[in-house]
């Protein structure tokens, strides 16, 4: 029966979301003191949503919301509506700094092979209409994830082939292939049965929406609520870029989230307090296949020296980084440390390299060459970010240092994607958003959606799957063999993994411990003062 169940919930989930695709100590008590038909607008020209005027901004917690968007964690679009969406949807795992599963909706996990797993949930907890949490919403919010119409997790889960309930309190996956990692991708929101077309569904969060949407009150229900710091978090909309930064420097805003390497970095000032939160977004520099030059290993091995990383974190980064040799983030228990040592920036070592490689400027035209190819290079970059645009221009002047030109190629997105497939460069400056269990095939194996490049060497794919299907035990041995590949072979080069900035106004918030998948991670234990 509990299998019968998927395959007939599955293929409605599926067509109903094509149709819509097709047609989306305590403080005071505020929510009790502030009745919404009372509310007037506070005086200002950015004071955002409808606040009582008795208290004025800052005296109350305050988050931007963005209007139009959904605040369904598996349909909101705006990194504001998915912060705010932390609050009222928890994951299913927990990921932590680094990079390790903890049990959060899920309990517990087991599986004998890899590929069939089986799942506990916590059925003490409830939603915020009052329902009981169950394997059945486990499923469904998967199904919502990997929806092929709006699914926002399709790739880490396209090797599930079957979900069902095995009773009240667990359900299993079955793969097509082994990951003993697999869990590490549970980290996704969680959502009531059934709720997927509502904009504010119900979650098990510590907070809920109240009915018009324009604040969070908390949920008595949650296992810490006795110990949250705030009964009300209210939603104020700003749309504006100055008028967000202007908020914030004026406190009418009490936390936001930049990345300083994204398009929309705003640049908040430097004297708000900021906590760093580890992401799986890895910088790389990418190679074409087809160049004159990178068509060699050798040559692409090389660029892995004219990479100054600590540099690059520091100024073009603003430190919302973290160096890395290797596409596994150093924070992991998986990252091999002798492995990258050896590919660390060294002016001296990309001298040397040229040199082994016979690199001489036989024409004195300025340009090395080598056995009749000249150095010159045509280096990709979208101009959207400030951030990669300055490490791309830092790494091609390392390359220009020895002997090469190096043309910037600096495209708006739309340009800088065209001239990607069309392999229009020998070079390309990128960024992947990885998941938590480092599986690397679709950024290297042949036929990989990410593998612009057009990188062709079956020996990588079975690194990968050997690395994949690793036990705990094997993991790192098995990570290190992955990695000693890549740097001989280079693929790609990592740069760094991002990092993302909490910031927050002094004397405000203390304790926060943000995660990338929870920037209230451990709220309870926050200190807030409103005075």
């Amino acid at each position: 029966m509990n299998r019968a169940f998927l395959k007939i919930a599955s293929p409605l989930l599926a067509a109903a979301l094509l149709l819509q695709t097709a047609g989306c100590s305590f403080l005071s008590d505020m929510s009790a003191t502030r009745p919404e038909e009372s509310e007037q607008m506070v005086t200002g020209e950015t004071t955002g949503e409808l606040i009582q005027d008795t208290y004025k901004a800052d005296h109350i917690f305050s988050l931007n919301r963005v209007v139009g968007d959904s605040f369904n964690p598996h349909v909101a679009s705006t990194a504001w509506n998915q912060t705010v969406g932390m609050l009222a949807y928890e994951t299913l795992v927990s990921i932590n700094n680094s990079f390790e599963a903890e049990p959060n909706l899920i309990t517990a996990w087991e599986s004998e092979d890899g590929r069939v797993w089986k799942f506990t949930v916590d059925t003490s907890r409830k939603f915020h209409d009052g329902g009981v949490m169950t394997p059945y919403d486990a499923i469904y919010s998967i199904e919502c994830g990997r929806s092929v119409y709006t699914g926002k997790y399709v790739a880490r889960f396209r090797h599930i082939t079957d979900m069902y309930v095995l009773d009240g309190t667990s359900f299993a996956i079955e793969l097509d292939q082994p990951n003993w990692r697999f869990y590490q991708l549970l980290n996704i929101p969680c959502i009531e049965n059934g709720s997927y077309y509502s904009d504010t569904p119900p979650g098990t969060g510590p907070y809920k929406f109240n009915t018009t949407g324009t604040r969070l009150v908390l949920d008595r229900n949650h296992p810490y609520a006795s110990q949250m710091p705030l009964k009300t978090i209210f939603l104020k909309r700003y749309t504006a870029a100055e008028d967000i930064l202007q908020a914030f420097e004026d406190s009418l805003l009490d936390l936001v989230t930049n990345s300083p390497a994204d398009m929309s970095s705003l640049g908040y000032s430097r004297s708000n307090l900021i906590k760093y939160v580890e992401t799986t977004n890895l910088h790389y520099v990418g190679f074409n296949m087809r160049s004159q030059i990178f068509a060699y290993a050798p040559y692409r091995q090389m660029v892995t020296y004219a990479i100054d990383r600590d540099t690059i974190v520091a100024n073009a980064l603003q430190g919302a980084g973290v160096a890395a040799e290797l596409p596994i983030h150093p924070n992991s228990a998986l990252y091999p440390k002798n492995v990258a040592k050896g590919m660390e920036f060294s002016a001296d070592a990309l001298q040397t390299v040229v040199e082994n490689l016979g690199g001489t400027d036989l024409d004195a035209d300025g340009v090395v060459e080598f056995g009749g190819m000249k150095g010159e290079l045509v280096f990709l970059v979208c101009r959207d970010s400030g951030a990669k645009v300055s490490a791309a221009r830092q790494i091609a002047a390392q390359l220009r240092s020895v002997g090469f030109s190096v043309t910037m190629s600096e495209l708006s997105y739309n340009d800088y994607e065209e001239a990607l497939r069309n392999g229009e460069y020998d070079m390309y400056y990128a960024e992947v958003k990885l998941c938590n269990d480092w599986d690397l095939t679709q950024l290297l194996s042949p036929g990989g959606d990410l593998n612009f490049g057009n990188y062709q060497d079956t020996a990588v794919t079975g690194y990968i799957q050997t690395f994949m299907a690793s036990d705990r035990e094997a993991a790192p041995v098995n990570a290190e063999a992955l990695c000693s590949y890549l740097a001989q072979n280079a693929p790609i080069t990592a740069v760094c993994f991002e990092r993302t900035q909490v910031l927050y106004h002094r004397g405000v918030l203390t304790t926060i411990n943000p995660t990338q998948d929870n920037i209230f991670n451990d709220m309870q234990d926050w200190k807030v003062n409103l005075e």
